[in-house]
């Protein structure tokens, strides 16, 4: 069912694909997912004997397209890396399905549009990396409320910086690049 499950999504993906310059996609074909170039299967915790997705990684793939909702589907990944690329547009809404997601990177692309709202309600998300896309506007509170290990977010960002800020127990955090007013919240200092 998992692997029925990347194929709608990995049949969404290629057509929402519009260049691979290095074919990274070209080997998926057929139902062994497994052996798709970038995707890494790992033992159901509820069924050991099935194999599910548990992670996509194709970074540095210089591949330009958008990533389609059918990608919500992945329930049991963990990982995804697709940083280095080109993809554009916005974040899907369904990846909230995405809720064993634990590593989100989409730094290096062309992604747009206010903070991805669903990046903060992704319940086990601990390192988030949306560095050097096209992002604007201001960042919400709920971004310093949670627990993240890794916060990278150089994009466009603007406004001041939320007074909550200093609360984040963040271990690392990048705002460079950014288009910030005012003066850091007190608690920082």
């Amino acid at each position: 069912m998992i692997q029925q499950s990347l194929l709608s999504s990995k049949d969404a993906w290629k057509e929402a694909i519009l260049s691979d310059p290095h074919n990274i996609t070209a080997n998926w074909e057929g139902s062994n997912v497994c052996n798709y170039t970038g995707v890494f299967c790992w033992p159901s915790l509820d069924e050991p004997n099935e194999l599910i997705v548990a992670g996509i990684d194709i970074n540095h793939g210089d591949i330009s397209g958008k990533l389609p909702h059918e990608l919500g589907l992945l329930y049991d990944i963990a990982l995804l890396h697709i940083n280095s690329n080109r993809f554009c547009g916005t974040i899907p809404e369904n990846f909230l399905n995405l809720k064993l997601l634990f590593e989100l990177d989409l730094s290096n692309n062309r992604f747009v549009g206010k903070f991805p709202d669903v990046v903060v309600r992704l319940p086990n998300l601990k390192f988030r990396d949306l560095r050097f896309n096209e992002f604007e506007g201001g960042l919400p509170r709920q971004v310093f409320e949670r627990s993240f290990n890794a916060l990278f977010i150089n994009n466009r960002f603007s406004s001041e910086l939320p007074d909550n800020f200093g609360n984040s127990p963040v271990s690392v955090m990048f705002l460079a690049n950014n288009n910030f007013e005012g003066c850091l919240p007190v608690r920082v200092l």
